[in-house]
């Protein structure tokens, strides 16, 4: 094929002169509305965005107002979990649906290598403080049923209560501390929580729990000495109770993140108490929420998951839920002045730890009450604080909680060994009501000496009771009946209840 002419080239150089500009433009004002429709496209992606964070940001807000509400009954304080509950698992689906690290566990972005080494480390840790000491059931005057473990046999003796939400297995630890301290702690569980029993018609209140704390101290005689009490949250408002009630029956009172000027509904429900969860590591991503921790931010998951296992309940093929009642409520009394009455009566040494940071016990807070309390009579009293602690101080720094505890009991040590050369009887110090007569005949004859029984009524009762062994089959119902309900249970009752 021969080479264009010269006048073919101009002609066709004329025409590309012409066309080039044409094809730019073109391709500007393709761009041009490429990038309109880029922009438009990323308006609208952004906007989506805004308004899923909005209404994240509105369901942490309801839930975080739901956790903080104060609640007036049971109802209430179910709904309110209820609430928090719902918001959880909203956040934790526009989480996944982000292709985030919800979890299930309302918007917790933890790394699931990490969550498992803390999970490893965390059960290895309560297995052992299980196998420290057995589990132990008493019987109170009020009807409950409660579980509790002894470290140590010390003569010097600390009651451990915990905080709404917990039980006696959180505090396993410092129980034994104390025990190689040289003190005798029991680490009780609170009515509706742990393995003790629930209380039927819901009562939950202040008064119920140190009703129940007084008769625990009756029925395992733990009055003959003036006994120690910690008190966590919760636990601390029935340790001011029990001071209050029973003056010459606690020697020191230390209250750990507790304390009448806290939020309003701090100590009253715990926020995720109605939930179920699918596995315990969801319980935990639960607890780590930041709907739930707006002012504790940065925790440590280890404790976390050390603090949460001994709670948690695993029900095989359900998963796994918080050991408490759901439907739990605190009834604190109500009105802050009774808070106040009570500290203003408590004539025992006294002590308040909370963490630096904490959201319920500032430092301002801690120096009225401790002031209020030496000013209106306490042996002593002192705020003690832990640096750099937010108000879950047993997750932030648990050594220094330890060892404020120790040495705020060893500032009563002097009471808690008192021997009293006065009779430390029920009766005589105020636990247990006096027996009542209709007439001082009556009384005499009460307070007279038994005489022994002699050898026939001895021998007689005797074979009273072999006949009664001597039942010959289940069909004799009428010498069976004169059996007592625990000869009629199966031997392995016994073993059951210890």
């Amino acid at each position: 094929m021969s080479p264009p002419t010269p006048v073919v080239r101009v002609a066709r150089n004329a025409q590309k002169c012409v066309t080039e500009p044409h094809r730019r433009r073109s391709r500007r004002t393709a761009c041009a509305r490429a990038t309109r429709r880029r922009t438009a496209r990323e308006m609208d992606i952004d906007a989506a965005l805004d308004a899923a964070l909005d209404a994240r940001d509105a369901a942490a807000s309801t839930a975080r107002g739901a956790a903080r509400a104060r609640v007036a009954s049971s109802e209430d304080a179910v709904a309110a979990s209820g609430a928090v509950v719902r918001a959880m698992m909203a956040m934790g689906a526009d989480d996944r649906r982000r292709g985030g690290g919800g979890g299930g566990g309302g918007g917790t972005d933890v790394e699931p290598r990490a969550l498992e080494r803390a999970m490893s480390r965390a059960v290895a840790h309560v297995e052992e403080l299980r196998a420290a000491s057995k589990a132990r059931y008493v019987d109170v005057a009020t009807g409950m049923r409660l579980q509790y473990r002894v470290f140590g046999s010390d003569k010097r003796v600390v009651l451990i209560l915990h905080d709404v939400g917990e039980c006696a297995g959180v505090y396993y630890g410092l129980a034994r501390a104390l025990a190689d301290r040289g003190y005798t702690a029991y680490a009780i569980d609170a009515r509706g929580h742990g393995d003790s029993t629930r209380a039927r018609e819901r009562r939950y209140s202040a008064r119920d729990m140190t009703d129940d704390i007084e008769s625990f101290i009756i029925e395992l005689d733990l009055y003959v000495r003036p006994v120690g009490i910690v008190g966590f949250g919760m636990g601390g408002v029935v340790a001011t109770a029990m001071a209050e009630r029973n003056p010459r029956l606690v020697a020191t009172t230390v209250l750990v993140e507790s304390s009448p000027l806290a939020p309003a509904g701090a100590y009253a429900f715990f926020p995720t108490q109605v939930a179920h969860f699918s596995s315990p590591e969801t319980a935990v991503l639960s607890v780590l929420s930041p709907l739930l921790n707006a002012d504790t931010p940065n925790r440590n998951i280890t404790q976390v998951c050390k603090c949460a296992l001994p709670a948690l309940e695993c029900v095989p093929g359900q998963g796994a839920r918080w050991r408490m009642d759901p439907e739990f409520y605190f009834d604190s009394g109500g009105a802050i002045d009774d808070a106040w009455d009570a500290l203003k009566r408590t004539t025992c040494h006294f002590a308040l730890i909370h963490g630096e940071h904490s959201s319920y016990v500032s430092s301002d807070d801690a120096k009225r009450v401790v002031e209020f309390v030496r000013a209106n009579g306490a042996k002593s009293a002192r705020a003690y604080v832990i640096a750099g602690a937010s108000r879950r101080v047993v997750e932030d720094a648990p050594g220094d909680v330890r060892d404020m505890i120790i040495y705020a009991l060893m500032r009563a040590d002097a009471d808690l060994l008192i021997e009293n050369k006065e009779p430390r009887r029920p009766e005589m110090l105020g636990i247990r009501p006096l027996p009542q007569y209709a007439t001082i005949e009556d009384a005499l004859k009460a307070l007279q000496p038994r005489a022994p029984p002699s050898a026939e009524v001895v021998r007689a009762a005797l074979a009273e009771a072999s006949l009664d062994d001597e039942c010959a089959s289940d069909d004799d119902t009428a010498r069976f009946n004169n059996r007592t309900m625990l000869i009629q249970n199966d031997p392995e009752y016994f073993g059951f209840v210890g």
